[in-house]
């Protein structure tokens, strides 16, 4: 702990001048820096903050109450931790200008009953000092081993964590950016937010990025230097831990692998992969809303600047990235998937030279596990073999009809429904160059409106009509509610089978 007003006091060179407190005797915990000696009406000038001020008040002779009101001010606007007045020489007892300046900024005043050389003071007050400095540095240099050790000894994050909470002898947690919380030590079985809020917090960076944060909880006091020294070097620590905690290769290996068995579901446990996400940065939950996308087409981009790319394209810390054979695969935490896309793909196209223009972006649909993110990436390449090449964004989550029949357009249950719902159309158009399918698919596209349909495929009212007409000649009434359904399915597996 950092020399307070109270230990000064207790020096002995202070001690024997038998000193009064005539104001602040609730602030005897405030801390001093240095001691220092003037007789200037303008020693406030000559100061830094922190310091206890001895004087016998030569320099304030005569200048009555509002001199003595604005030397008080001056020094408590320099951050004067004290101000000790010896008494005898110019003032018999503390002037009541000076006591009520003191009371009014809020600045400890001390009289000096007894005479001692100043000179002895401050030479006690200063060794003292030095020691306690000493004393500090020794601590810093024990944490600050005691750490290294632990992580020469293979300490990964818990290990790491349980050691702060011995040095501080207090609670300690680790948490992600967004609060998710990856270790702590020295909790009772409640939930931390009842231990009250963070004494000492200091952010953890992995990689020249915000990782996340270790903090100190109470009963430790933020004024303890041994609790501030273990916390700042703790986060050091625990960076470098982060950084080799997973067997081998550097960071972007160990989130290539992870997303490999995450979507390829080579895992033994649930809680394995919320735990390896955690380590390596990523706030993840076992449950939440993920969703997968996949970048496809990069026909002359690097995926690993690409990798880069869609990594800042996305939440820091929100998203597992990594390049997959010719492809990029991400796996974010997010419900938003459309949103996530289009910063993917923009972030693409920004790649020089000039972008790779045939790249597409594929957003599977959100699930509510992160167990489930490899069946997000199923449909996400499922949607993609749907999807027309002109296409570069793609939602598998709007495309739910599409891929279930998808696994059903061979069936021959599907093929017989194509032949006797729109078969005879397929036909005429086959036979004929006709667009009688494209235009009853819009026509049922639109709530059956002809107008819209005509606006819709910029023909002529009247060309709509003779087309519908044609279309119900052929396949019969197409407008019924009874029918809707089917019609509309036939279509769908129908455009699938081409």
């Amino acid at each position: 702990m950092p020399l307070t007003l109270a230990d000064v006091l207790r020096v002995d060179a202070l001690a024997r001048t038998h000193p009064e407190i005539v104001v602040g005797a609730d602030l005897l915990d405030r801390p001093v820096r240095w001691v220092h000696t003037s007789e200037l009406a303008e020693a406030a000038y000559l100061l830094r903050g922190g310091e206890l001020l001895l004087t016998t008040g030569l320099g304030l002779g005569g200048r009555g109450a509002v001199g003595e009101a604005a030397y008080v001010a001056a020094l408590a606007d320099r951050g004067v931790a004290a101000l000790a007045l010896e008494l005898g020489w110019t003032f018999l007892e503390a002037p009541e200008g000076m006591v009520e300046a003191c009371r009014q900024h809020g600045l400890p005043l001390l009289v000096l009953r007894e005479v001692v050389p100043f000179v002895e003071i401050t030479e006690q007050v200063q060794s003292a000092l030095l020691e306690d400095a000493q004393a500090g540095q020794r601590r810093d240099r024990d944490v600050r081993q005691a750490l290294t050790d632990a992580l020469l000894d293979g300490a990964g994050p818990d290990e790491l964590t349980t050691l702060l909470a011995q040095l501080v002898g207090a609670p300690v947690t680790v948490t992600t950016a967004d609060g998710a919380l990856v270790a702590s030590a020295g909790l009772a079985a409640q939930s931390s937010r009842r231990h009250g809020r963070p004494v000492v917090r200091r952010d953890v960076v992995l990689l020249e990025r915000h990782w996340g944060q270790v903090a100190v909880l109470p009963p430790a006091r933020a004024d303890d230097p041994v609790v501030a020294a273990a916390c700042g070097f703790g986060a050091v620590a625990l960076g470098l831990a982060l950084l080799r905690s997973s067997a081998g290769g550097d960071l972007d290996h160990r989130r290539a692998q992870l997303l490999a068995d995450l979507t390829e579901r080579r895992w033994r446990v649930p809680g394995e992969l919320v735990a390896r996400a955690r380590v390596l940065g990523l706030p993840f939950t076992a449950e939440g809303r993920y969703v997968a996308l996949l970048v496809t087409g990069l026909v002359r981009a690097d995926p690993e600047v690409v990798v880069r790319a869609v990594t800042g394209a996305l939440p820091a810390g929100m998203a597992l990235v990594a390049g997959v054979g010719e492809e990029v695969v991400a796996v974010v935490r997010t419900s938003g998937a459309m949103t996530a896309a289009r910063a993917v793909l923009a972030a693409v196209d920004r790649l020089p030279p000039d972008g790779p223009a045939t790249a597409r972006v594929v957003a599977g649909p959100v699930v509510g596990r992160l167990e489930e993110a490899d069946r997000s990436l199923s449909a996400a390449r499922r949607a993609l073999d749907l999807t027309p090449a002109g296409e570069r964004l793609v939602s598998a989550g709007q495309m739910t009809a599409q891929l279930l029949l998808s696994g059903l357009r061979s069936e021959p249950m599907a093929q017989q429904l194509v032949r006797e719902e729109i078969g005879r159309l397929v036909e005429h158009d086959a036979a004929s160059g006709s667009e009688l399918v494209r235009t009853l698919q819009v026509y049922l596209e639109n709530s059956s409106s002809k107008v819209r349909t005509s606006e819709a495929l910029r023909l002529r009212r009247q060309t709509v009509h003779g087309r519908l007409q044609r279309i119900e000649e052929l396949i019969g009434d197409v407008s019924a509610a009874s029918r809707h359904t089917s019609l509309v399915v036939a279509l769908a597996l129908h455009q699938l089978q081409e």
